[in-house]
């Protein structure tokens, strides 16, 4: 059925879009429904009021943290150690990422004019390629690489970077088929093949985009980088795990306050990147001679944004010469046997005890929980992004006081619920819920609420001010024009973001595995005790199958709302 079709000679919208909705709506509904009942409803089966006194003791020793020398100097340390891992795991993430995006991209595989048509073959493929590391959190690489390199820092490198870099070729594709095509047109006309022409024409046109993506990427590394620590990776995540062991908490707040600290000064700078790139490239459009004719000329280029990118590339072979990354040791002899090795035990893969029905039922388990986390983090994190939106024009007295500091509160509250790794959120719920769906849930929903609600409020800032500027010149009081202005201006992409994130908290699940949480991840958890390496890959081509339903199911629902 067309979008629109023929009435008395009339062109008239049809509304097929509007039907789909309302049946997405109605599916998604069903399924929260769903997956309530099969986390388990009544509140005796979930709550645990014995464990109240433990996250009590927990967030007391929030204001009490372990400052004695030897702890600030091994906080010190693992930080270092973190940010090294964060800076060339995103360091390898971009040049994976920048050779994939080429890969990915349509251009490079269609004629100059008409569809694709024999060159969808290898697009596809290329795609294909992509999207199994993209389906993997970097914690399953991390669990199979500790397995073949030991404890050697390039396990957090690469279990970084593939992810990651998969993650980037699949933006970075994008980016550059959204740039106009008349100047590569151009050069191919002119006898440059498609390689050429993309790299010369297309990428330098997307490259402010490609390089504001690059330091988001690397805000993502700096958390993974800590969440890696649970395979004994090192860094803070490590030491956080064994302060957590023998439950020293004024220790694990001295590292935690680190780890906030690092990932807002990383928040603030990519946030100031992408800030001061979009500031750049409107002056440039402004004062273009190509489209302007008064004689000005190109702004010059901006210091903040060049000292960023020397500050990065100078920090990358520091952080190898820091961590001694030794390349050798990727192929060594002992690398190639271990890596046959455990190839040769994992293939082929078998599914052990309890068969289908429970490798089945785990996958429905993984379904619910991304499900239920989701759906709690976008109820909690899409009003507070209201709180937290940064305010478009100044307001003076009393009023902006409390309107600054009522923001700053939300975004810092915010801010600590997206460091905080979601391991150690899960180890504090569990004292307060039995082991099942529900600690897992909750977990995931904190961490995610910090990185929604931070979205969202990027998305409000950055949306049309114009309907509630004039809503309120007409006489609307502020909770009006945001009511009936800026809430429908944004809807849209909230629930965008919150799928988007769902897709994410699938891949997510398998770290929220190791206190009991139901689903794939602890099913994981209890292979890689067990060193079931035939089992573990069965749970992996699961959580893969289970991955692709969701994006799919996903890019469905967004289709819907553009």
């Amino acid at each position: 059925m067309t979008a629109t079709h023929l009435r008395s000679g009339r062109s008239i919208p049809a509304k097929p879009v509007r039907r789909d909705r309302r049946w997405w709506l109605i599916t998604v509904l069903a399924v929260i429904t769903w997956s309530i009942l099969k986390a388990g409803a009544d509140p005796r089966d979930v709550i645990n009021t014995r464990g109240w006194s433990q996250v009590q003791a927990f967030f007391t020793a929030m204001v009490r943290p372990d400052l004695s020398r030897e702890m600030l100097e091994l906080t010190a340390r693992e930080s270092a150690v973190t940010i090294g891992y964060a800076l060339v795991g995103t360091a390898l993430a971009i040049v994976i990422g920048s050779v994939g995006g080429l890969l990915l991209t349509e251009r490079l595989w269609s004629p100059m004019h008409g569809p694709m048509a024999s060159g969808r073959v290898g697009w596809l493929m290329a795609r294909v390629s992509f999207a199994v590391p993209r389906s993997m959190h970097e914690v399953v690489f991390g669990l199979i690489l500790v397995n073949i390199l030991g404890l050697d820092p390039w396990v957090a490198v690469l279990a970084i970077g593939i992810p990651f870099g998969a993650v980037t070729a699949k933006v970075f594709a994008e980016m550059l088929d959204d740039v106009p095509r008349g100047a590569e047109v151009a050069l191919r006309a002119s006898g440059a093949g498609r390689v050429t022409a993309v790299m010369f024409a297309t990428v330098p046109r997307a490259l402010s985009d490609l390089v504001s993506y690059a330091f988001y990427r690397f805000e993502c590394s700096l958390r993974s980088a800590a969440v890696l620590g649970i395979v004994g990776a090192g860094g803070l995540g490590f030491q956080l795990a064994l302060s957590f062991q023998s439950l020293r908490y004024n220790q694990m707040w001295t590292l935690l306050w680190a780890l906030i600290l690092l990932s807002g000064l990383a928040d603030r700078w990519s946030s100031a990147v992408r800030r001061r790139r979009n500031t750049a490239a409107i002056e440039m459009y402004v004062n273009d001679p190509v489209d302007r004719s008064d004689g000005r000329t190109r702004p010059e280029r901006d210091r903040f944004l060049s000292s960023s990118a020397g500050l990065a590339a100078l920090g990358v072979p520091i952080a190898v010469w820091r961590l001694g990354l030794d390349p050798t040791s990727l192929w060594s002899q002992r690398s190639r046997t271990l890596s046959a090795e455990l190839a040769a035990e994992a293939w082929p893969p078998r599914i052990g005890v309890g068969g289908w029905s429970e490798l089945v039922s785990d996958s429905l388990d993984t379904i619910a929980l991304a499900v239920l986390s989701i759906a709690l983090a976008w109820v909690i994190a899409s009003p507070i992004a209201f709180l937290a939106r940064r305010p478009h024009r100044q307001v003076s007295g009393v009023r902006s006081i409390v309107r600054r500091s009522a923001s700053g509160l939300v975004r810092f509250s915010m801010l600590v619920s997206r460091s905080v790794p979601p391991p150690v959120w899960a180890f504090i719920v569990v004292f307060v819920l039995f082991p099942g769906l529900w600690p897992g849930v909750v977990a995931l929903a904190i961490y995610n609420a910090g990185i929604l609600g931070r979205l969202q409020a990027e998305v409000i800032e950055n949306a049309d001010q114009r309907p509630a500027e004039t809503l309120a010149a007409i006489g609307a009081t502020s909770p009006g024009a945001l009511t009936y202005a800026t809430v429908p201006a944004v809807s849209g992409r909230f629930v965008a973001l919150g799928l988007y994130r769902w897709e994410v908290a699938v891949r997510e699940t398998v770290i929220v595995g190791v206190v009991g949480a139901a689903g794939l991840g602890r099913r994981l958890d209890e292979q890689t005790s067990s060193f079931d390496y035939d089992g573990i890959l069965a749970t992996i081509v699961a959580l893969l199958v289970v991955t692709v339903m969701v994006d799919v199911a996903s890019a469905s629902i967004r289709r819907t709302l553009r």
